[in-house]
């Protein structure tokens, strides 16, 4: 007999049970088929990321992608996540995560190695046991967010597990950082905290993190570690910060000089400068959308206004 709790996740995500575990990572098909197993409900992606580094990227089929979308709003957006926690949550961007560090002394970045990767099975079905539902649902439920025991970076729930997963360690180190006035925020796995020289120094944070994130798993990036003082460009996931929220020169200059070619040459010929491999129109909406991004930072920038208007003119 099924449980209970199994047959109420097939009808909240509109899915019959047998489908759910045909899906999930646990499925061992009875008879050995060539591509019959959960291997094919994923597909490897290589993602040419910041600083031309590539990444792995496990992306699920449609139909996975679907019932993993519907756990995503039907189910983990119930678990809320720290207020200390800046990605990939419901009206919080990129400036959420900058603008608590704007005018300070400086600012301490930190960066968590292999973050998706790191983060296990177990991990995830820890989370997933704060829905209060039995042992069988919240191992399906499990099975269906997991990829070769790890949580798939290129899946639509991954990013949400990932922030109720570090939701204790958020909570107890935003309290330290405070009690210590210092100010912490986490956009992924970029750490960012800022204050005076002295009480970055003197509370030997890093030494504090390095050890949470052992005790949980993870290892810090020790490459990425930056220090950052007032009298240098504090620029914290790609926004300035040292006197107000702000894009910075070379940010402005690219934009500007992108709509220049668009204006005068055409799409077609900015994409073959940038030697970029897309669309012409997918690359004008990608311009509108950093352009809309930098109004966002600074929405009285009449120039940036002026670009976003020719930009939809184009379009």
């Amino acid at each position: 007999m099924l449980d209970a709790d199994v047959m109420k996740i097939s009808g909240t995500l509109d899915t019959p049970v047998n489908k759910l575990y045909m899906l999930s990572s646990n499925y061992k098909p009875r008879k050995k088929r060539l591509g019959s197993t959960y291997e094919k409900y994923h597909t490897v992606v290589i993602h040419h990321g910041r600083e031309h580094k590539n990444r792995k990227l496990s992306v699920p089929n449609t139909f996975l992608k679907m019932v993993q979308r519907r756990i995503l709003e039907r189910y983990l957006y119930q678990l809320k996540v720290s207020e200390y926690s800046t990605a990939y949550c419901k009206g919080k961007s990129l400036l959420d995560n900058a603008s608590p560090h704007v005018g300070k002394e400086c600012v301490l970045k930190l960066d968590i190695s292999h973050f998706f990767d790191s983060i296990n099975d177990d991990m995830v079905y820890l989370v997933l046991k704060r829905l209060g539902l039995s042992v069988p649902a919240t191992a399906l439920l499990t099975h269906l967010c997991t990829y070769r025991s790890k949580l798939p970076q290129g899946a639509p729930a991954s990013p949400y597990i990932a922030n109720l997963v570090m939701k204790q360690f958020d909570e107890k180190l935003g309290r330290w950082c405070s009690e210590h006035n210092i100010t912490y925020t986490r956009y992924c796995d970029d750490m960012t905290f800022s204050g005076q020289k002295s009480a970055i120094r003197e509370s030997r944070i890093i030494n504090r993190v390095r050890s949470m994130l052992y005790r949980m798993g993870f290892t810090l990036n020790e490459k990425k570690t930056v220090f950052i003082s007032s009298s240098q460009q504090q620029r914290i996931t790609g926004i300035v910060v040292n006197k107000k929220p702000a894009l910075s020169r070379d940010q402005k200059r690219t934009l500007r000089q992108e709509l220049y070619y668009c204006q005068k040459y055409g799409a077609d010929e900015s994409i073959k400068r940038r030697k970029l491999d897309i669309a012409p129109d997918k690359y004008l909406h990608s311009l509108l959308g950093r352009i809309a991004f930098a109004l966002q930072v600074e929405p009285d920038n009449k120039e940036m206004q002026t670009c976003f208007d020719a930009i939809k003119e184009l379009l």
